[in-house]
């Protein structure tokens, strides 16, 4: 069932123009300005109340944004990726089985052959889906010339050093690992938002050689959207928009449109995450002072019902919680 929270805080979206594929015209504001995400009212807080605010704001159109904003300095939240196996599964399924606090659907998959991953997924040092294995995509002779481009879309990497310290990358999926860092968890998907929608460049709008163009994720439409940002001062967000209904190509907002939300909320690097029916965004929202005992329900806020399946998510975890599996326990990393 989904959580009613009220809106008390408003973005306004102008018009969108007709499609062109134009990098520069995809990279063009949309939103009225918004300086911060501290701007917005009303906070609730996400279980176990350690610093995880959740949002829930109107924009134009009878659409609605879903915001988790979390401070990652602090080291008490943990924020990977993960797997539905051995096929696909709705996104608060995954996060409950995973303990996680807040979660999103993630990467891309496909409709068919048991949902095998289209985008590369990291877990643990170890990559567990690797869309080269897909042979409904390398095979496909449509998208042949395009797949380097699709290979190497977008990620966005967990790092970390020797001392165990984490940062937050986004890079192509070829991108070298900075010195001293290894990958611990990363998850594909795009295109790139910010610093500019990379759409073309990661070959979601492509022109064939007869001169065809396919805009695969419908950029300049309206639809429901997923994201994932950062700042420059340390916090990351956790994003959905949808409309009522969630009805593909009918509510919610371009990716044009997102990349400004995004942006005027303080975001300096974002990426694109599976949208249209996958979108969804799972929340334990509680009252803070509320004791483990008394720890709220997860609850889907933001998707379709019944829940779309997806193959991956992207999840937020407390660190000082420990994830039991079998006879072993261990802290989320």
């Amino acid at each position: 069932m989904k959580t009613a929270i009220a809106a008390l805080a408003t973005l306004v979206l102008a018009g969108s123009a007709a499609y062109t594929v134009d990098a520069a015209r995809l990279n063009a504001p949309k939103v009225a300005p918004l300086s911060t995400w501290r701007e917005l009212r009303t906070p609730h807080q996400i279980w176990p109340y350690d610093g995880a605010i959740y949002y829930s704001f109107a924009v134009n159109g009878g659409s609605r944004a879903h915001l988790v904003v979390v401070d990652t300095r602090t080291g008490r939240w943990v924020i990977r990726p993960a797997l539905a196996q051995p096929t696909t599964a709705p996104t608060a399924e995954i996060a409950l089985r995973e303990g996680a606090s807040a979660a999103v659907n993630g990467g891309y998959f496909n409709l068919k052959d048991a949902g095998m991953s289209t985008s590369f997924v990291t877990l643990d040092a170890s990559v567990v889906a690797d869309p080269n294995n897909n042979k409904l995509l390398v095979e496909n002779p449509k998208l042949k010339s395009f797949l380097p481009q699709i290979l190497n879309r977008t990620e966005v990497r967990f790092l970390e050093d020797a001392g165990g310290k984490r940062t937050i990358q986004f890079a192509k999926h070829n991108a070298p690992v900075p010195s001293g860092k290894r990958i611990a968890h990363a998850l594909q998907a795009g295109p790139r938002l910010l610093p500019t929608i990379d759409s073309v460049d990661e070959a979601f709008v492509r022109i064939d050689p007869s001169g065809t163009t396919t805009d695969s994720i419908n950029s300049r439409k309206p639809a429901a959207r997923t994201a994932f940002g950062v700042t420059p001062d340390g916090y990351a967000m956790f994003l959905t928009v949808s409309g009522n209904g969630q009805e593909p190509e009918s509510s919610g907002i371009t990716l044009e449109q997102l990349s400004s939300i995004l942006k005027n909320l303080g975001c300096s690097d974002a990426v694109n995450l599976d949208g249209g029916a996958s979108t969804t965004m799972y929340a334990r929202i509680g009252t803070a002072g509320m004791g483990p005992d008394a720890a709220p329900a997860g609850s889907v806020v933001c998707g379709k019902t019944p829940e779309t399946r997806v193959k991956s998510i992207l999840m937020l975890l407390p660190a000082n919680l420990r994830k039991v599996d079998g006879n072993s326990a261990s802290r989320h990393r």
